[in-house]
């Protein structure tokens, strides 16, 4: 007993283990904004890349990582500053809350969406021919999810009636009061966190395993045929980046959630999950721009030739004013 009592007040937030979090957290935010922006930019307002539909989840998963990096991840930068919530209210809480545990929860439905829809793009593509049906099995499923999470967790955190007990010395003021309810709990658990990982994880491999299969078929059809198999190639591709990225990082959270169901949580995965992995979420958001990025060679080289065209200009500008300068002299 005496050797416990002396070793768990080691295990929790140190000085050092928050500089560490504080300093990762503000190096990535400035180039992860950037990226994010231009991304979202470029998915949204060029025609080309606006009606590309595989496009699109990406475009609402990079949303998502938008709005956190520019509501939550600051917020999380100043607590770490000062290790306190400000300014310290129930309703600065409340919307923190709601902000945190709705972008989360967007971010892994939406990427499962979209491992379900790369199945039904290059497997399916049938679905996709006609203005009704690409309603109906494309946007109406990325609407549904929206309107449906925020209408969930604002009836969660703001309508559900329970005994809120904010703690401001904790990110995001503690967990929200309804989480205390085992049966809402549990299903915005396994609904918005496990369940969604658990499927990526499965619906990628199958997506591997059923491209594997595919290509031998492909090999001895048409040129035309092969042409669009390298199409869906690319398609499987980003997903594949981009699930990596989230199943590293989502994993030991969601795992360490979940073994409390069946045992007791040892002091070292309360110490991990409260230190580390509770961190994982922003800092998903953050790294998330920079492999999309990766995975839109087309951005990519719009970016390039934007850079390339206002750096000829500038080469073309300095000359004229340095002649007028010299000529006036």
């Amino acid at each position: 007993m005496s050797n416990n009592s002396t070793e768990l007040p080691v295990l929790g937030e140190t000085q050092w283990t928050r500089n560490i979090k504080f300093g990762i957290f503000i190096a990535l935010e400035p180039p992860a904004l950037i990226c994010n922006t231009i991304l979202v930019y470029y998915l949204i307002f060029n025609r080309t890349l606006r009606y590309t539909l595989h496009y699109h989840a990406v475009l609402a998963l990079l949303i998502v990582c938008l709005l956190t990096n520019l509501i939550e991840v600051p917020r999380i930068i100043h607590y770490l500053h000062i290790d306190i919530v400000l300014p310290p209210t129930n309703i600065n809480c409340l919307i923190w809350q709601l902000c945190d545990y709705l972008l989360f929860g967007s971010l892994n439905v939406f990427l499962l969406w979209a491992s379900i829809e790369r199945h039904l793009f290059i497997f399916h593509s049938n679905l996709y021919t006609t203005a009704k049906r690409r309603f109906y099995f494309h946007y109406l499923p990325l609407i549904s999810i929206a309107v449906y999470l925020i209408l969930f967790y604002i009836g969660a955190i703001f309508i559900y009636p329970c005994d809120t007990n904010f703690d401001f010395t904790q990110p995001i003021c503690g967990y929200p009061c309804y989480t205390a309810s085992p049966n809402i709990s549990l299903y915005d658990y396994f609904a918005h966190s496990c369940v969604p990982l658990i499927l990526d994880i499965l619906l990628d491999i199958g997506l591997v395993i059923r491209a594997m299969r595919h290509k031998r078929i492909v090999v001895n059809q048409q040129r035309e045929q092969v042409v669009q198999w390298r199409k869906y190639r690319k398609m499987m591709f980003q997903l594949l980046l981009i699930s990596s990225l989230y199943s590293v990082l989502q994993i030991p959270f969601v795992v360490v959630q979940l073994i409390p169901l069946f045992t007791i949580l040892s002091p070292l995965g309360v110490y991990l999950q409260a230190v580390y992995f509770y961190y994982f979420f922003w800092l998903l958001t953050l790294l998330l721009p920079f492999v999309c990025i990766g995975c839109l060679p087309e951005v990519v080289k719009k970016v390039k030739d934007l850079f390339t065209r206002w750096t000829r200009r500038n080469t073309m500008i300095v000359p004229i004013i340095t002649n007028r300068l010299q000529s006036r002299q």
